[in-house]
């Protein structure tokens, strides 16, 4: 599969930046414009590496790769050990959550934040080459992050009314049932 790298590490940027899935003729041809390959190649790429799922729209056609979704996919993770300031030479990044969020009170103010904002700290930097997600942009690996680890999931808090019930989700916005 290392010989796919290149185009592996480019449909996954091209995915981040899609909000992290395509319908796979449009990934196709937008890796296609940087890096030549066929298609047939480019579905077996797809089917066979762990950076993406397929998932077929089963509504359309039996034949698959024609009406696929293609999602970006990680197992990489916050450590959850680390905000418990508890984390003994884990696997998983040290980043504050809320920074990966993008709101992160005191990344921007004068209080500095206890938790690390640096992607690129030796830490972080070695787990991203280990995964060749080194060359992501931020936001396309927050994206990815926040696609894949179900710890970033928001807060679910249940209010019941006579009524109805709302969710309130820790991110700030309520839905009503």
């Amino acid at each position: 599969m290392s010989s796919y790298s290149r185009v592996i590490n480019h449909a996954t940027s091209i995915l981040c930046s899609n909000k992290g899935s395509l319908a796979f003729q449009q990934l196709y041809r937008k890796v296609f414009q940087r890096v030549e390959i066929t298609e047939d190649d480019f579905w077996y790429i797809v089917k066979k590496c762990s950076r993406f799922v397929v998932v077929r729209n089963r509504e359309r056609t039996d034949e698959w790769g024609t009406d696929c979704v293609i999602v970006a996919k990680t197992s990489l993770r916050l450590c959850k050990n680390y905000t418990k300031q508890d984390c003994r030479d884990c696997q998983e990044l040290h980043l504050c959550k809320y920074f990966v969020y993008g709101n992160c009170r005191f990344g921007k103010g004068r209080k500095q934040c206890k938790f690390s904002h640096d992607v690129r700290s030796e830490h972080n930097y070695t787990l991203l080459r280990e995964c060749t997600l080194h060359e992501l942009h931020e936001d396309d690996l927050f994206l990815l992050l926040l696609q894949n680890d179900p710890t970033l999931l928001p807060e679910v808090k249940h209010i019941r009314t006579e009524t109805n019930t709302q969710r309130i989700y820790s991110t700030g916005l309520s839905t009503t049932d």
